[in-house]
């Protein structure tokens, strides 16, 4: 709850700038923000496995061995890929924009945004050591931080006239303040002593499980970026902003949840994985919790579509509608795709999650081409909704056969919120499809939607889950969790 919180905090910051950002700036280049912020994400996520397999190995040798292994080997994947990534810059930007007078803003947002990686790599000794000694609280509260110095800033120089290069600025500038802040954390509290070279042992985990957790990550790491590429590459920059926010916008209620499991389903199953009875009630109280507040969210966000985009964002945008419809479906799968893939990461077989985002790439690149060609950003829609549903099928059959934890026991948990949320908002739509005023549409939408999601809840036997859901958040507000190793 606290990561989700913090997440929570992150996603509703990333709306308001998405909002000020798609009115100040023509799609084309908000199109070309997206792009650079693409390229740079994968430099950094590359670079962002060592510190994951640090984390989730099993050791009982200092915590700052295991961060500066990370932290070295970070430093090599970064160096590496820089050099690859100023190689291949007219190729990729050929491909991407398709016009030689955009690769000039693509080039000098590159170069602003490059110094992102260089700050994750300055900060992760810090947080390896923070998180191997679960004093994950504070990275909590510098999670909502961070977004709330990057989207102040960006506003401010977006109102100014800054432009996209003033949101890459403000990135930057939130990022050095986060590294600031944790590593004076460790000089603080005396963590910043050097801890000794890592012993053959820690270098030879750490870049094992960096290959597992690469081989397994990465794949789905492009799943969600790769597509964004397919449809620039296939109908243009523009219409990849119109995909692109339609993805932001579904992924948004999504994300929340995601970023809750892997941050703490990660570390807490690596220490319970051999207590299979734990490991599955952690399982089925992830995905009721998750599908209790993700399932609405999406009712309501399909059926205010239309009035919320013309609010937000003004009438331009409305073609992006029918594919952030489509897409409300899709990302129902996230729950089950993340709390899967965090089992096998904490059970140490995160090589074995490539298996599932291989085939979701596979079928990206083989469906989006030919269906954005033919139906544009809806076909595309289309398209990535069939990779998750495949990645979801193969990631839950690997799951199941890897670990012998994820059972009919464990999925049902979703069944009561995703009936129920489907139900309510089918309602919803009928109801309110006939309404002229925009304000009257969308405050019947959400209220009908709300009022039936929590009847039919009840209804169907998931009153418990509901009760439970709301002494979890009392608990959460009223009691400060216990924020030290040294107290678990």
């Amino acid at each position: 709850m606290a990561s989700g919180t913090a997440e929570v905090v992150t996603r509703v910051l990333t709306v308001v700038l998405a909002i000020v950002t798609a009115r100040v700036l023509e799609p084309v280049e908000v199109g070309l923000l997206g792009l650079a912020v693409i390229v740079i994400g994968v430099v950094s996520m590359l670079g962002f496995y060592p510190e994951t397999a640090a984390v989730a190995a099993r050791g009982e040798e200092s915590e700052g061995k295991y961060a500066l292994a990370a932290t070295a080997i970070r430093a090599a994947l970064l160096a590496s890929l820089f050099a690859i990534t100023w190689l291949a810059f007219s190729a990729i930007s050929r491909y991407l924009t398709g016009k030689d007078d955009a690769a000039g803003p693509l080039r000098d947002l590159l170069l602003v945004l490059a110094w992102m990686p260089v700050f994750e790599l300055l900060s992760g000794y810090a947080q390896v050591v923070m998180q191997r000694r679960l004093e994950l609280n504070l990275l909590a509260r510098l999670q909502i931080l961070q977004p709330v110095l990057f989207v102040g800033s960006a506003l401010a120089l977006l109102i100014t006239g800054y432009g996209y290069i003033g949101v890459a600025w403000a990135n930057i500038a939130s990022s050095a303040a986060i590294t600031l802040l944790l590593w004076w954390r460790l000089l603080s509290t005396g963590s910043a002593a050097w801890p000794g070279w890592p012993s053959k042992r820690i270098w030879t985990e750490t870049i094992r499980g960096t290959m597992k957790v690469l081989i397994g990550g990465f794949g789905g790491y492009l799943g969600g970026r790769v597509d964004n590429l397919l449809v620039a590459g296939s109908i243009g920059p523009a219409a990849m902003s119109f995909y692109s926010m339609a993805w932001n916008a579904s992924r948004t209620p999504a994300n929340v949840f995601a970023r809750a499991i892997n941050f703490v389903l990660v570390p807490a199953l690596a220490r319970i994985q051999d207590d299979p009875s734990r490991v599955q009630r952690a399982l089925r109280e992830c995905l009721r919790t998750s599908y209790l507040l993700l399932a609405p969210a999406c009712a309501i966000l399909f059926v205010t579509a239309p009035v919320l985009v013309t609010y937000l964002i003004g009438p331009k945008w409305l073609p992006l509608v029918p594919a952030l419809r489509v897409m409300c479906f899709t990302v129902l799968a996230v729950p089950i795709l993340f709390a899967c893939g965090a089992l096998l990461v904490g059970t140490g077989r995160a090589h074995l999650v490539g298996i599932a985002t291989g085939v979701q790439l596979a079928t990206l690149f083989i469906a989006i081409p030919p269906l954005s060609g033919r139906w544009g950003v809806v076909g595309a829609a289309y398209a990535d909704s069939v990779a998750v549903f495949l990645l979801t099928l193969t990631l839950v059959i690997t799951a199941r056969f890897a670990t012998r934890q994820v059972g009919f026991r464990v999925l049902k948990s979703a069944a009561v919120p995703l009936v129920a949320a489907v139900s309510s908002g089918g309602l919803a739509f009928l109801l309110t499809s006939s309404i002229q005023s925009g304000a009257v549409r969308l405050s019947a939408g959400v209220c009908v939607t709300s009022l039936g999601y929590v009847l039919i809840v009840a209804l169907l036997g998931g009153r418990a889950g509901l009760l439970d859901l709301a002494d979890m958040v009392r608990t959460v507000v009223r009691r400060s969790p216990i924020p030290a190793a040294s107290q678990m």
